[in-house]
C-alpha cells in the first residue's frame, strides 16, 4: 500500500493498484509545469531556509490546490513563459516576474535547452519582497512558515513516554558543511522501544537533518559538550535509531516493530547535526534537539534498518536526465540473511538534484514489485511507503535501487559526499525480526556488490587479503614495492620498475570496476596514497591522483549513519 507523507492517508482497492503498476503515488502535475519556467525548480521558499518552493504557482508550497497571484497569471498564458507573463509583477512588489526568475530580458525558452541569465538570488514571482517589510506583510498573509504537524495516533498511548535532549546554544561555523554530535543519558532502567521522535529546530537557517544514535555501554569516559564528529557520531555511537530533515515533521513508526534502547543495548544516545551554511555566514547559533517517544510495552518485534544504493556517483553538468543503479543481489542477501525479514515500510533518499528513484524487489530474476516509486522526487517532501501487511523478502531475492538525477542547473560535475551539494543514492527498508539480518547495509560501487561485513571477492581479487596482505602473493608483492620504490628519492630504478610492473599484474590492480575500487579504497590512508605514489614512480600507472573521488571506504563507513536519514520519511 502506497502512503502518502505524513498524513497516514493510504490509497486502496483498485485504484491503488493502477497506481502502483504505473509507478505513482501523489504524483500532481506541477512537476511538469515548473521546468516551464525559468529557475522553476530552484525558486525558494521565503521564510523557511533550505525549503524550495515547488508548486510555484500554488499556495501550497508542495503543489496542488488554489494558485496564488502568479499561478493565476500562469494559467492565463497557458500555463507557459510567455514575454507577457515575463513583464508582468503578479506579487506586486515593483519587480517582475522575469527579474523574481532570473529572466529579466524575457528570452529564456523552455524548449531551448539553455540556462536563464541567472541562476541566483531567485525569488518567489507570487510573494512580495522584502517579505517582512510593511508594504508586503498583508499581500503575504496567505504564506504559510510553518512545516507539517506529525500525525502518529501511537504516540498519544497511555503507555508512551517521552524525553527531550538538545544541544546548549552552540556557534555555528562560518563553513559550508558541519556535523557536530552530543551524547547525552537515557532511561536505562530496563528495554525500551523507540518508536518515534519529533524535531525541536532553534536555527532552521543552518538545519540540514539530525541523526538519533544509540551507544553501546562503554568504559570510556565519553564528552559532555558538543563536539565535531564528521558523518559518523563515533565514540561507540553507532546504531542509528532515528532522524530528522528538512521538510519532515517527525517520525512515527509502525505499531508491529519498535527499536530497542536501554538496559540491554544502549544506555546513551547522541544526536548528529549537519548544519549547512553555504554562504559561510559568521555569529550564528544553535541549540535544537528532539523528543524521544518511547515504550516500556515493547511491541511484538524488534527493528532495524536497511541500507541499500550506489556509492559511486559522478554526475556531469547540464544534464536532463542521469541514472545511477545499484543493487543488493541474490548472493549478498543469501549472505547476510539467516531467514526472511518483512519490510512494512520503506523510503528513498537523494538530494536536490534527486528527480525519480525507486527500490524494487527481484526473485528468480522478476520483478515481485516496488518496495519504493517516485517518479516526482521531492527533497523537501520526504515521503515513506508503508505496508499493512509487510512485504516478505526471501534470502537469495535482490534489491534494485535506481536514482535519477538532473544536473541542468549545474556548471561542474557532482559526486557522491556528505554535503547538500554532493548527492546520494540511497533506498531504505525498515525490516523485522533485526537478528534475520547479519548487517542491514548492502550497498553497490559502480558494479561491486558490497555486502558490508562480508568477504568479497570479485573478479579473482580478494580485496581484504589483498589490502591487509594477509596471503602470501599480495604480502610479497607489497613488500618488493617498498623495497624497491623510494617515494622521497623519486627515482625511477630498474627494480622500481619491475616491482610496479608486477604488482600491477595483480587482479585487484589490473583493471575494471574492481581495480577502481580498491585503488579509490587507498587513496582514504596516508599509507594507502603513498603506496599509490611509489606505482607511479614510473610512470607505470600515471593515473592514481587524478581519477575522480567518488566514495570508498572512508565514505561507506561514514555512510552507515545515513542508514538512518530513512526515518525522516516516517
Amino acid at each position: 500500500m502506497c502512503v502518502n507523507s505524513y498524513t497516514g492517508t493510504a490509497m486502496s482497492g483498485a485504484l491503488t493498484i493502477s497506481l502502483l503498476l504505473l509507478g505513482a503515488c501523489g504524483v500532481s502535475g506541477y512537476g511538469e509545469y515548473r521546468k516551464r519556467l525559468p529557475n522553476g525548480e530552484r525558486v525558494p521558499h521565503p521564510c523557511r531556509a533550505n525549503f524550495y518552493w515547488h508548486g510555484v504557482g500554488h499556495i501550497n508550497a508542495l503543489g496542488g490546490g488554489n494558485r496564488n497571484d502568479f499561478g493565476k497569471d500562469f494559467a492565463s498564458q497557458g500555463h507557459m513563459w510567455t514575454q507577457e507573463l515575463c513583464r508582468l509583477d503578479s506579487d506586486g512588489d515593483g519587480m517582475t516576474n522575469g527579474q523574481e526568475l532570473g529572466d529579466p530580458n524575457c528570452v529564456w525558452t523552455a524548449d531551448s535547452g539553455n540556462l536563464p541569465s541567472r541562476t541566483t538570488d531567485i525569488t518567489h514571482p507570487g510573494v512580495c519582497d522584502p517579505f517582512d517589510s510593511p508594504a508586503c506583510q498583508a499581500k503575504n498573509a496567505w504564506v504559510s512558515c510553518k512545516g507539517s504537524e506529525l500525525e502518529c495516533d501511537a504516540l498519544n498511548a497511555p503507555d508512551v513516554r517521552n524525553f527531550t535532549i538538545r544541544f546548549p546554544e552552540t556557534d555555528v561555523p562560518a563553513e559550508d558543511t558541519t556535523y557536530i554530535c552530543m551524547i547525552f543519558d537515557v532511561p536505562s532502567d530496563q528495554d525500551y522501544h523507540y518508536i518515534g521522535s519529533k524535531p525541536l529546530i532553534d536555527n532552521d537557517n543552518v538545519m540540514h537533518h539530525v541523526v538519533v544514535y544509540g551507544c553501546s555501554d562503554t568504559s570510556e569516559e565519553l564528552p559532555t559538550e558538543p563536539y565535531k564528529c564528521g558523518m559518523d557520531a563515533g565514540k561507540g555511537c553507532t546504531a542509528a535509531l532515528g532522524s530528522w530533515t528538512v521538510g519532515s515533521p517527525g517520525e512515527c513508526l509502525n505499531d508491529n516493530f519498535g527499536l530497542v534502547f536501554g538496559k540491554s543495548k544502549y544506555t546513551r544516545i547522541a544526536l548528529e547535526f549537519h548544519w549547512n551554511n553555504p554562504n559561510e555566514v559568521s555569529g550564528w547559533k544553535d541549540s535544537s534537539g528532539m523528543t524521544i517517544f518511547y515504550t516500556p510495552n515493547l511491541r511484538k518485534n524488534n527493528g532495524s534498518l536497511m541500507s541499500l544504493g550506489q556509492m559511486n556517483l559522478a554526475i556531469p553538468p547540464g544534464q536532463s536526465e542521469v541514472t545511477f543503479r545499484g543493487e543488493c543481489t541474490s548472493e549478498c542477501t543469501r549472505k547476510l540473511m539467516t531467514e526472511p525479514i518483512y519490510v512494512p515500510m520503506a523510503g528513498n533518499h537523494m538530494h536536490y538534484l534527486g528527480r525519480s528513484a525507486s527500490v524494487e524487489l527481484r526473485r528468480n530474476g522478476q520483478r515481485v514489485q516496488y518496495l519504493t516509486n517516485e517518479p516526482e522526487f521531492n527533497y523537501d517532501n520526504p515521503r515513506y511507503f508503508k505496508y499493512d501487511d509487510p512485504v516478505e523478502i526471501l534470502p537469495g531475492d535482490s534489491l534494485v535501487t535506481t536514482c535519477t538525477y538532473q544536473s541542468t542547473y549545474k556548471n561542474k560535475w557532482v559526486f557522491y559526499g556528505d554535503g547538500t551539494s554532493d548527492e546520494m543514492c540511497f533506498g531504505f527498508l525498515w525490516y523485522y525480526p533485526e537478528h534475520a539480518l547479519k548487517h542491514g547495509v548492502c550497498v553497490s560501487w559502480k558494479s561491486i556488490n558490497l555486502c558490508v561485513g562480508e568477504s568479497l571477492i570479485e573478479e579473482n581479487c580478494n580485496v581484504w587479503e589483498f589490502l591487509f596482505e594477509s596471503d602470501p602473493e599480495s604480502k610479497a608483492l607489497s613488500n618488493a614495492l617498498r623495497d624497491n620504490c623510494n617515494l622521497l628519492a623519486n627515482i625511477c630504478s630498474p627494480e622500481c620498475k619491475m616491482a610496479a610492473m608486477d604488482i600491477l599484474k595483480h587482479p585487484c590492480l589490473s583493471g575494471g570496476d574492481i581495480s577502481d575500487y580498491v585503488r579509490n579504497l587507498m587513496r582514504q590512508s596516508k599509507q594507502g596514497l603513498e603506496f599509490l605514489g611509489m606505482m607511479t614512480i614510473c610512470d607505470v600507472n600515471k593515473n592514481d591522483f587524478t581519477y575522480p573521488h567518488t566514495g570508498g571506504a572512508g565514505a561507506l563507513m561514514a555512510s552507515l549513519a545515513l542508514i538512518f536519514l530513512a526515518v525522516i520519511m516516517a
